[in-house]
């Protein structure tokens, strides 16, 4: 019987959990902690999983620019304490000239914060692009830093500097419709030479946050100033929007949750 209500209690425990806490919710473009379209060095707790959308529009497509919206849609889980893995899908809006939209774009990014915030420094991370996709629109290989600045007790403001590389592997387009290995075929690019390249040099930003439940932001994303907001909704939704360069909008809307922790109330009665 003891060990029946200790699983009972386990089980709801980690159901739960899903909806236990406050959990971040602010993400850039391609799902990595972030504004607009930069990404942040900010530290998540070990187990967060996120996933949600993004609507870029034609004049700052990354693949399909002057042509076609994109819908990025993204997943990313902290896997270990400073190390998240970020999986995301890339598809153009509407008909495509001249070609078949299959699958999309996928890519998947690796961060890892090398130095966590302290009083008088930032926090430091790295982020690094697997290089096994093919012509991947959204690649980042960037160091960030991320400093948090406390104005008031609800109010908080975050600063980040970057600097992204514009050099990357790609592999050989060949390769995919012949589905060799994924550790043949590679090159070297410069990404500069898409009429817009992400992330291929120095970028920053700063974000102003009220009560971590809704916030202001602008950025410099190595090519455009970017201005938005957000707000987080019932501790786990959060829904963000912005203007791109002045031109044209972008919005996007992610869903955050905490996997195997139990609630606090429920340590406490495991213990017992």
């Amino acid at each position: 019987m003891k060990t029946d209500k200790k699983v009972f209690w386990i089980g709801l425990g980690l159901l739960c959990s899903l909806y236990s806490g406050r959990l971040w919710g602010q993400v850039n473009v391609s799902g990595k902690s972030g504004l607009l379209y930069i990404p942040t060095a900010e530290v998540q707790e070990d187990g967060t999983f996120s996933f949600g959308y993004t609507f870029n529009p034609s004049n700052y497509a990354f693949r399909f620019n002057k042509k076609n919206s994109e819908s990025i849609s993204f997943v990313n889980l902290v896997i270990l304490p400073r190390l998240e893995v970020n999986l995301n899908l890339l598809n153009p809006n509407g008909p495509v000239r001249f070609a078949d939209k299959g699958i999309g774009d996928r890519q998947i990014d690796l961060k890892y914060v090398v130095l966590t915030e302290k009083e008088k420094r930032p926090s430091l991370a790295v982020i690094l692009s697997a290089p096994f996709g093919i012509d991947n629109s959204l690649i980042t290989n960037a160091l960030v830093a991320t400093k948090h600045v406390s104005l008031s007790k609800s109010i908080e403001t975050a600063i980040t500097i970057g600097m992204g590389s514009p050099y990357s592997l790609y592999r050989a387009e060949v390769k995919n419709s012949q589905n060799e290995d994924i550790f043949s075929g590679y090159t070297l690019k410069d990404k500069r030479d898409r009429p817009y390249h992400y992330l291929s040099g120095p970028f920053g930003g700063v974000k102003l946050s009220f009560a971590k439940k809704a916030g202001v932001m602008v950025e410099w994303d190595s090519q455009h100033l970017n201005a938005g907001g957000y707000v987080t909704l019932f501790k786990h939704w959060t829904i963000q929007a912005g203007l791109l360069n002045g031109d044209q909008f972008t919005a996007g809307t992610s869903y955050s949750l905490r996997l195997f922790q139990l609630p606090k109330r429920l340590r406490k009665h495991e213990g017992n």
